[in-house]
């Protein structure tokens, strides 16, 4: 039997391979942004934000389960990564720490969707009971680790929306899946300085929740990506998490070992 294709029917395929292939290539970013009610930012008489100046603070990294040290991606790396693309949005890295409007702390890495402590396999049972408690222990910890990952990446939200909704579905995948992260928590320094002695930290400014699935691209490609987004929702306001779809990859400068000449 033979097949003939005209011209007519082979174009839906060729859009469809090229809808597919831009599906493989590009990555699904999940993006939580928030402001604070009271945070303008005052815009200058051509349009553009006025700027604001900051400095960074290192915050925690969470490595992946079987990261070797070759595989660490510094503090370094991520901020000049971040640096380059906020000042598109006129945030300034400033010269004197001590003279910046705002503090930028930084948390980043990657989640686990296995536990780090492996120490209740002591309880295996050899009998021929139906009863699994590994296969109960698994599923337990399990969900805890997916609950520490929403908060994370910013998916909390995902257990006030109905059990059935899409959108529920495509968080819970994202909180039980590695993904590479980085997220970004703006203080005001002088409400930092002017608050009460023993009082608690200031509400910030504003925080950015962004992450990427791992595997789908190299640590300094995701983590580039990551910077990438970062400068074009800084300040934003987001009503909710959402993903983004992100075709462009970009990278991060790797810092190698420094070596000092005598």
């Amino acid at each position: 039997m033979k097949v003939f294709a005209s011209k007519e029917h082979l174009f839906p395929f060729y859009l469809i391979l090229l809808f597919t292939n831009f599906q493989l290539s590009a990555v699904d970013i999940l993006v939580k942004a928030t402001t604070r009610d009271n945070y303008i930012r005052p815009i200058k008489s051509d349009g553009e934000f006025a700027e604001e100046s900051y400095t960074f603070c290192k915050g925690k990294y969470y490595p992946y389960e079987y990261e070797k040290p070759e595989d660490i991606i510094l503090f370094e790396e991520v901020a000049f990564a971040l640096k380059k693309e906020l000042t598109k949005k006129n945030y300034v890295n400033a010269e004197d720490p001590m003279g910046a409007d705002c503090i930028f702390v930084v948390n980043w890495g990657q989640t686990n969707s296995r536990a780090e402590d492996d120490s209740y396999t002591k309880f295996s049972d050899d009998s021929d009971d139906s009863f699994d408690v590994l296969s109960v222990l698994d599923g337990y910890e399990a969900e805890n680790k997916a609950k520490e990952n929403a908060k994370i990446i910013g998916a909390v939200g995902l257990y006030e929306m109905h059990v059935y909704s899409l959108k529920r579905q495509q968080l819970e995948e994202a909180s039980r899946h590695d993904r590479y992260f980085v997220n970004v928590v703006a203080l005001s320094i002088d409400e930092i300085h002017k608050r009460p002695e023993g009082a608690k930290m200031p509400i910030p400014l504003w925080t950015q929740q962004l992450s990427l699935p791992a595997g789908r691209s190299k640590p300094e490609e995701a983590f580039g990506t990551l910077a990438k987004t970062a400068g074009l929702y800084s300040g934003e306001n987001l009503v909710n998490a959402g993903f983004i779809r992100e075709k462009e990859k970009r990278g991060i400068v790797r810092i190698g070992k420094l070596e000092f000449i005598e």
